[in-house]
């Protein structure tokens, strides 16, 4: 029992000695890293403005491909309602170097092979049919010379020898019957005896007349009649041949094909290449994975062979940096299995239209870019990911300060600057930044200048800005309710800070937000509506834009109207 206590007490003070340990962590971190936030807010970092070369870089990831991508599809036709063709049995290992001719995949022919077995026989069987409807034929066209030369011939000389028997036999009975018609005037025969002789003459006329009648039969009718029956049975065993041949072509051609798809079961290359496979991976059930037991359908893409002389990188520009890259670009490209080593590109084309959106994505837009490689080198693979760096411009003399120096307000930016024991603001003109540096406008940011030294942690340090109102726009509204663009007029603070009022370019660096050098309807759409309506007035040539020449001379109107009341 007291064995017990005495664990239990034990386990207690553990868990005091445990807590207290955690609450002196905590506290000394609390503490460390609230001296660390305040002697960072007692000692900004100062950073030297400089002059020298800048370079404006967008800097994207793509994919690397070939330009000369060789797409390896299944080439076996679906049979069946199923829709797909067959299913892999073997195929090469990705990223294997192969050259023509080597083999890449084998798919699945048993099926093809048992109905090549079955088209064979019906092929056979065709064949026998055909081969005895050419005989038909020939027998019917046989057939109807037989009769030109032979049965026709033979019964035209018959009928012909009948005739010539009727006229002898017509000739002997007409001379007997003259000689009985003597006899009969001399008394020698009686009637009775000349009429017999008068039958006789009958009879070989009529079997004249038959003769006759009998060879018309058979030259106008028969004969016509015959080879009418026999062309006809010659054509029909000519349309039953050309019909067994035909059927005999397609079953051969049906055994050809499917003879030609078990081929197709073996894949071979047809240039050198790294093989990739055509792998399909997605969140949906379309996912595709090149392997053994596969399903396959017609024309569907089963492994790419990249041309590695001709490689390019494909990345993803988002819209709001589309416009600063164009063609002709150069490019630094990295690539994570090449280690440190980087490569040479060149921007060849930007596409023209965004990329298709998914329902996963934000809204914003992001446009193709192709980047060439300029002499990639031997083991790039197709697939790999790629950092490229666009050199959208560059410069050997540029004032610059480091972008974390940059503090944004009311669309305008400021740095901090340590002058004469003091903190001071000045406003800068930006005209493009990379991911270091930015580079600054010394036309319409004549404040800053080589030498000066700005706090590089500016948004750490926001609350030593003196920093105007932007929402103070003056406005002069004549009498027929017509306003007029005024200056922007800082308060009695700022005056005493020695700022002036503003001129004409700095209300164009505070409202050009594009940094294009105009002013735009969409850029003062979030201005009051009199601020509004005097810029609208300003656009002289009406073309929906307000120039500084624009905008100096609506100042200057400005002024003129407001002298009179001046002196009041």
């Amino acid at each position: 029992m007291s064995f017990r206590r005495q664990q239990s007490g034990s386990t207690v003070l553990i868990v005091v000695i445990a807590l207290l340990t955690v609450t002196a962590v905590t506290l000394g971190t609390w503490f460390f890293l609230r001296n660390t936030e305040l002697r960072d807010e007692e000692e900004p970092l100062l950073s030297e403005v400089i002059r020298g070369p800048y370079e404006h870089v967008v800097l994207e990831q793509g994919e690397v491909e070939s330009t000369n991508n060789v797409e390896i599809r299944c080439e076996v036709k679906a049979r069946g309602g199923g829709g797909t063709s067959t299913t892999i049995l073997d195929v090469v290992p990705e990223g294997t170097r192969v050259n023509a001719g080597d083999w890449l995949v084998s798919l699945d022919s048993s099926s093809l092979e048992e109905e090549g077995g079955r088209q064979r026989i019906v092929v056979n069987t065709s064949e026998a049919m055909m081969i005895q409807a050419e005989a038909d034929f020939k027998t019917a066209e046989i057939a109807k010379t037989e009769y030109m030369k032979g049965t026709f011939v033979q019964e035209e000389k018959m009928i012909l020898n009948e005739i010539y028997v009727a006229e002898d036999a017509l000739k002997k009975a007409q001379l007997e019957l003259k000689s009985a018609e003597r006899l009969l005037a001399k008394g020698l025969l009686t009637e009775l005896q000349l009429e017999a002789q008068q039958f006789s003459v009958a009879k070989a006329q009529n079997d004249l007349d038959a003769g006759n009648t009998k060879l018309t039969v058979l030259r106008d009718y028969t004969k016509r009649k015959m080879l009418t029956q026999l062309d006809s049975d010659v054509k029909a065993a000519e349309v039953r041949w050309r019909n067994e041949r035909d059927s005999h072509a397609e079953e051969l051609r049906q055994l050809e094909e499917i003879q030609e798809q078990v081929a197709k079961c073996t894949i071979t290359a047809p240039q050198q290449g790294v093989v990739v496979h055509a792998n399909i991976r997605s969140a949906r059930s379309n996912e595709f994975i090149v392997e053994p037991g596969a399903p396959v359908r017609e024309r569907q893409v089963i492994i790419r062979l990249p041309d590695t002389n001709n490689m390019q990188v494909k990345a993803k520009i988002n819209e709001a940096r589309i416009n600063l890259v164009q063609p002709g670009h150069p490019v630094s490209i990295r690539i994570d299995a090449l280690g440190d080593r980087t490569l040479s590109g060149e921007v060849v084309k930007v596409n023209q239209y965004a990329e298709p959106g998914h329902w996963w994505r934000s809204t914003s837009k992001e446009y193709a870019t192709y980047i060439q490689i300029l002499d990639p080198p031997d083991n790039i693979l197709a697939g790999l990911t790629a950092e490229v760096r666009i050199h959208v411009d560059s410069s050997n003399d540029t004032l610059q300060v480091p972008i974390q120096a940059i503090y944004e307000h009311a669309g305008k930016t400021y740095c901090l600057i340590w002058d004469d024991d003091d903190w001071k603001t000045f406003p800068i003109v930006i005209t493009s930044t990379n991911d270091k540096t930015v580079a600054i406008d010394e036309q319409r940011s004549e404040t800053l200048k080589v030498g000066d030294f700005v706090v590089a942690n500016a948004r750490r340090h926001a609350g030593k800005f003196k920093l105007p109102d932007p929402t103070r726009l003056a406005t002069n509204e004549q009498a027929a309710g017509n306003s007029t663009v005024e200056e922007v007029q800082p308060d009695d603070k700022d005056r005493q800070d020695g700022h002036r009022s503003r001129s004409a370019e700095d209300m164009l660096g505070w409202l050009d937000k594009d940094r294009d050098g105009k002013i735009s309807t969409t850029e003062i759409d979030s201005l009051p509506a009199n601020i509004r309506g005097g810029l609208s007035r300003a656009d002289k040539n009406a073309d929906g834009l307000i120039d500084s020449a624009e905008l100096k001379l609506a100042l200057a109107r400005m002024r003129q109207t407001r002298r009179p009341a001046a002196a009041e």
